[in-house]
């Protein structure tokens, strides 16, 4: 029966690792042909204490390593890992029973594959108007379940042999930030053979409680990254098209996103539809929601376009030295 290391890279994530550990501790899996690596990624909060409570429940490994990153966590959990199968998983996603069966049933035969499961944000974590939003909308993305897209891998649900992860190179740490360190593996061992798979069975729970603020924070460095990443691969078309940052998308994107015409006023609508949204229900309340969504959005992308211009800016100054 495959062995799989579930790499687990956390960083302060003390009031959500307990769950995630106890839903790893009841896996529909022999204990024995399975270990949890939690890589501390330079925590300030409880979360060593948390990893250690957990290890009479699940059989558990902790390392520390200084702050370094999620991409360099997750490299430094997979070198500590034991076994030949990987899964990673992060610090605030929950498991459903049969995730370690869901992603041993496609390593079995040896072959080379990557397995992708779903994540979904947990109604728990609803708790306010900008996370009852968050999946409002359904994706209608279309994920074929034996030739899976590089650009639906997510790397907080997602397993790969690990002579296939470091034949390619493992996590690229230059993503210090938020953001594309993952798609980016994927395309890697996509290009290397490395055949991607989708399992709907495989389904975990993302519990992660933040505001628009926080969010926005992770668009800007995901805005930087996205630059980093099309630059690394040559500045191909379709990538760029991908990250919506090309130079035929610019002059559209800096107009919506950059120009100060339209953000101000998607600020006054949304600070009266969250008004609205205090003493609304039913359809009404949907309506407002909706509106809300799309403001949202749009600032999201309002600092992901900030990201991407201040990083291409500082390459303009790094090629005309």
């Amino acid at each position: 029966m495959t062995r799989i290391s579930v790499v687990v890279p956390a960083h302060n994530a003390a009031p959500v690792l307990g769950t995630t550990l106890e839903r790893l501790a009841v896996q529909e899996y022999p204990r024995d042909r399975y270990e949890v690596v939690v890589l501390d990624d330079g925590s300030t909060d409880h979360t060593r204490e948390v990893a250690e409570r957990a290890a009479a429940r699940v059989p558990l490994r902790y390392v520390y390593q200084p702050r370094r990153g999620r991409a360099a966590a997750r490299n430094a959990g997979a070198r500590a890992a034991r076994y030949e199968v990987l899964l990673f998983l992060d610090a605030d996603v929950w498991a459903e029973p049969q995730l370690l069966a869901a992603h041993a049933r496609h390593h079995r035969d040896a072959g080379r594959v990557g397995v992708q499961g779903p994540s979904l944000t947990h109604p728990d974590s609803k708790r306010t108007p900008f996370m009852e939003v968050k999946e409002m909308f359904p994706d209608l993305t279309p994920r074929r379940a034996h030739d899976l897209s590089p650009y639906h891998v997510i790397t907080r649900n997602f397993s790969v042999r690990a002579e296939d992860l470091w034949a390619v190179g493992g996590f690229d740490e230059s993503f210090a930030g938020y953001g594309w360190e993952d798609i980016e593996l994927g395309l890697r061992l996509r290009r290397a053979g490395v055949r991607l798979r989708w399992e709907p069975q495989a389904r975990t729970w993302h519990y992660h409680v933040e505001d628009l603020e926080t969010a926005r924070a992770k668009q800007v460095e995901a805005g930087r990254g996205a630059v980093y990443f099309w630059t690394k691969h040559g500045r191909p078309f379709g990538l760029g098209m991908f990250l919506e940052l090309h130079p035929l998308l610019r002059p559209l994107k800096w107009l919506v996103y950059r120009s100060g015409l339209l953000t101000p006023g998607v600020r006054a609508v949304l600070r009266a539809a969250e008004r609205a949204l205090v003493s609304s229900s039913g359809l009404r309340r949907k309506v407002w929601l909706a509106v809300a969504s799309e403001c949202y959005n749009h600032l999201l992308w309002h600092g992901y376009y900030e990201g991407v211009w201040a990083a291409l800016g500082e390459s303009q100054m790094q090629e005309g030295r």
